[in-house]
This record gives C-alpha cells, structure tokens and sequence, in this order.
C-alpha cells in the first residue's frame, strides 16, 4: 500500500466515524421530540404480542402486550424458557414505549464498528515494519468485531428509545 492508500483509508474512516458520531447523537434527539399521548385508548387497541418497554416507579419491564382495559393491562414475557404473564395497574404504570429493536441494532452496529476502526487504525499506526505493504490488517479485523459487539449491545439495551406510546399523570403524594 502506497503512502497515498494509507492516507485516503485514514480519511475515509475518519470520515466514517464522524457519521456514526453524527447519527448516534441524532438518532437519540430525534426521540425526544416526540409528543407524549395520554390516551390510554391507543394501548388498548396495541396488536397482541407487540413489544412495549413500561416504566414503573421502582423498574422497568420489557415485555409482549397481550390486552389492556382501563384498568391496567397485561402482558407477558419468557423467563427461564417459561411465558410468565404480568398484570400492572394503570395507575402504576409512568411509561409505556413500543421497543425500537431495529433502531437499537443499527446504532450499536454503527458504534461498535466505528470503536473497532478506531482501535485497528490505532494499533495499525504503531507497527513501524518495513517489510510489510500493508498495515491494515487490525483494523480489518477490529470494524467487523466491534460492529457484531455493538450489535448484540443494541440487542441487550434499548439504544434507541421507540416511540412513546403513553406517559402516566403524575402522582401526588
């Protein structure tokens, strides 16, 4: 690789970066300036099995809706290979978001590749041997690393909130 390769692969990853920097922190904002719903209706009429994320004083469950009234509502999710339903109070409930697990993914894919470059380019820059033409071989195999790290992150966490679907009144003591 030619002093002018090695050059236009830097730029081009830190043009690649700057982008995953870009869309990480404008993806997120995007989020936020959603208009919240009290309409309880709108969760009663959810489809059966959708993927909602409810904020609690006390926790936060993931779960798959099952029916709601306006009551409260109920859902279910799978412990230790068992299908464990939950039935929350209305009143109880401060946050309901449709899980974004696609969004999630993305962005940690994004991220963790862009880390993983990152450090390969790092690492890469350090070797001084004058026998080899290629010194990329760390960011290579860094990018695909960091994107499956960051990808099974997005799995793991709600990276990217989905939308708002409902938000509690607040209680008074």
């Amino acid at each position: 690789m030619s002093l002018i390769e090695g050059v236009a692969l830097i730029r081009t990853s830190m043009l690649n970066l700057g982008l995953c920097l870009t869309l990480l922190f404008a993806a997120p904002a995007t989020g936020l300036a959603q208009q919240p719903t009290k309409n309880w209706d709108g969760i009663e009429t959810l489809k059966a099995g959708t993927s909602i994320r409810i904020a609690l004083p006390n926790q936060k469950i993931l779960c798959a809706f099952d029916s709601a009234d306006d009551d409260g509502l109920i859902c279910h999710r799978r412990q230790a290979g068992v299908d464990r339903s939950i039935a929350l109070p209305r009143s109880e409930i401060q946050l309901i978001r449709a899980r974004n697990a696609t969004g999630s993914v993305i962005a940690g894919t994004v991220v963790g590749t862009g880390i993983g470059l990152g450090i390969g380019a790092i690492v890469d820059s350090s070797i001084k041997n004058p026998n080899t033409t290629n010194n990329a071989k760390f960011t290579r195999g860094l990018a695909p690393i960091g994107g499956l790290l960051g990808a099974l992150f997005g799995i793991a966490t709600e990276f990217i909130p989905g939308k708002l679907l409902y938000k509690g009144e607040l209680q008074q003591p």
